[in-house]
């Protein structure tokens, strides 16, 4: 009796089949082997696509932020700052202060600054190679999802021609975005490529070990990727868990804790040793009710995908009306198009993975700019540029099974379906190119922004800022009197406007609008280093000391500040103390010709 229940037992282990009984059929429906030489070759057209519709960027300026980030940034000038780039908030070297941690982003512009000085050609040029070599990447990253060439190969195309993403290639200053992309795309392949190992090893660990590396310097690039646990998981419970593979699923479950403890040292560090809070400007958001955030954040997603179908009317410094009342129209249609979305990934969840997870994908990226923590606005169209992946995934599914099920056998129709995909791609493409050309130059730039927001004042500042630096002093106080009528507390536009006043060598006027700069704004540091020259002309230096180690103190790395101070010291017969200024000013910028030469004279 005990053989018999023996040899049933024995019956039993041998008929267990080799996949376990929870595996989905069709997780892998789309998949369709390709060859070494395809892949290769739509790798270099993609590279070339994404090169070419983004090359007229090459003849673009600097613009806006890309003066405070490189033209301004005395930190970027120089390789003896790059500790100091772990240390600071990007930016540091200029008059901008910010809360933004970003040194990978610096150090690529301390690189460009050494090949290229201020030529922004070769700035402009990195920003489009690293786009080509994410489009490359979003290419390889859905290969492996899909194992599709024609699906990954669809999606990667229109991902790499939209329009949408010229606001993170276009404008130097968007780099963080390729940046944390390209990376955050390594990063992913390489847990791709660990995970799908059925065996444990030296070299195994390693490729899992460059992910986790890969995703440190997307960290470092852009603090976006703090959702990269989430992608972790999403990953293994949409192609490994209930699959064939559910064996590696129940093998690297915990694989995602290394990303997640790497996030919370992150955060941990950026609200304590990392955290530039105190001294930069808080965010507005702070004061808005969390619910009304999430109510105004659910309105931005339909936005967003209305912006990815019909991409016209691009342009930057978006803003939206607070929603709050989930009972508004508003959004109730924005909560019914979420819901609808949802049930859609759940749907599709238990047939066709590769669609739910591309529309899980999109909402999973968005949420660090959810303001579920408040920032610094509502909207923008670069926050969708790694999220955008999922809605293009699901086109190449669409066109996929359009062309190989409800097309099968019908040749002239085939031909068609792929003929109207690369008209709609040239015409993206197309639509890119022109709207580059907003970024040619600061005037097109900000004039073409101010057709959708002429009651900003920020972009008359910005405008007026331009003119200055050409030279057309009048227009400039013109544009930052525009900012002012708008909001009456601007203490930049006052301070600007003792600037030019002062460039216009008015002193009596230029003291007055920097005093009253001041008594708006008293942290600020360009306001006192200008008041500070008014009263070394008038050869007050004692109260232009006074007014210069203020702004020193505001802000340590104005070097030019210190050149003041140890100008003044010179007129006051100190020259020990000027020594000091001098020296202290050669750190923070050493390049200074005038400033070296002085110094010798002391």
């Amino acid at each position: 009796m005990k053989k018999k229940r023996r040899k049933v037992f024995e019956e039993n282990i041998s008929e267990q089949p080799n996949v376990p009984p929870r595996a989905v059929p069709g997780t892998n429906i789309y998949k369709k082997p390709s060859k070494k030489w395809q892949v290769i070759v739509m790798c270099i057209v993609i590279f070339c696509v994404a090169f070419l519709v983004y090359a007229n960027t090459l003849k673009g300026e600097f613009i806006w932020d890309d003066e405070y980030l490189i033209l301004n940034n005395s930190q970027v000038k120089s390789f003896i700052h790059l500790k100091n780039v772990f240390k600071t908030y990007v930016g540091y070297g200029s008059e901008n202060i910010n809360n933004f941690y970003r040194p990978v982003q610096e150090i690529s512009d301390m690189i460009d600054y050494f090949l290229w000085g201020e030529y922004p050609l070769g700035y402009h040029l990195t920003n489009v190679l690293v786009q080509a070599m994410v489009a490359v990447m979003v290419f390889i990253f859905l290969l492996y999802l899909s194992e599709n060439l024609m699906i990954s190969g669809i999606a990667a195309l229109f991902w790499a021609v939209h329009p949408v993403h010229t606001e993170a290639i276009a404008y130097i200053a968007g780099r963080a975005d390729p940046l944390y992309g390209l990376f955050m795309l390594l990063s992913l392949v390489c847990f791709i490529i660990f995970a799908q190992r059925s065996r444990s090893g030296t070299k195994t660990m390693v490729i899992y070990g460059l992910s986790i590396a890969f995703f440190v310097l997307s960290l470092l690039s852009k603090e976006i990727i703090i959702a990269m646990p989430i992608l972790i998981f999403l990953y293994m419970s949409f192609f490994l868990k209930g699959t064939e593979k559910d064996h590696l699923y129940r093998k690297l479950k915990w694989s995602w804790v290394p990303y997640a403890a790497i996030v919370l040292i992150y955060v941990w560090l950026r609200l304590t040793v990392l955290s530039f809070s105190d001294i930069a400007p808080p965010s507005a958001f702070n004061k808005i009710p969390l619910v009304f955030r999430l109510l105004t954040f659910f309105r931005t997603i339909i936005i967003y995908v209305k912006l990815m179908i019909f991409p016209v009317g691009l342009h930057m410094e978006r803003q939206i009306a607070i929603t709050k009342s989930i009972f508004h129209p508003s959004a109730l249609i924005a909560l019914g198009f979420i819901s609808a979305v949802v049930w859609a990934a759940v749907k599709t969840y238990k047939h066709d993975r590769l669609v739910s997870f591309g529309i899980v994908w999109f909402f999973a990226n968005l949420l660090p700019v959810s303001n579920l923590i408040p920032i610094n606005s509502f909207l923008a169209e670069h926050w969708i540029y790694m999220a955008s992946i999922g809605p293009f995934l699901l086109v190449g599914i669409g066109v996929y099974r359009l062309y190989n099920e409800k097309l099968s056998g019908q040749k002239i129709l085939r031909v068609g379906l792929l003929v109207l995909v690369a008209a709609i791609l040239a015409l993206y493409g197309r639509a890119t190119m022109i709207r580059n050309l907003d970024w040619k130059d600061e005037i097109s730039f900000f004039n073409s922004t101010l057709k959708y927001h002429p009651k900003n004042a920020r972009l008359y500042l910005n405008l007026g800022n331009t003119y200055y630096e050409q030279g057309q002093i009048e227009n400039a106080i013109e544009q930052y009197r525009k900012a002012i009528d708008i909001n009456k507390g601007y203490a930049v536009a006052y301070g600007n406007i003792g600037s030019a006043y002062l460039h216009k060598k008015q002193p009596d006027k230029a003291e007055e609008y920097l005093e009253k700069a001041i008594s708006l704004k008293n942290n600020y540091p360009i306001a006192h280093y200008n008041l500070g020259i008014v009263y070394f002309q008038r050869r007050k230096y004692q109260e232009a000391l006074t007014e210069l180690k203020v702004a020193t103190e505001q802000l340590p790395q104005l070097y030019q500040a210190w050149n003041m101070i140890g100008r003044a010291y010179i007129r006051m017969k100190n020259p020990e103390e000027a020594k000091k200024a001098f020296q202290r000013s050669l750190q923070i910028m050493p390049k200074q010709p005038a400033i070296q030469q002085a110094l010798k004279k002391l």
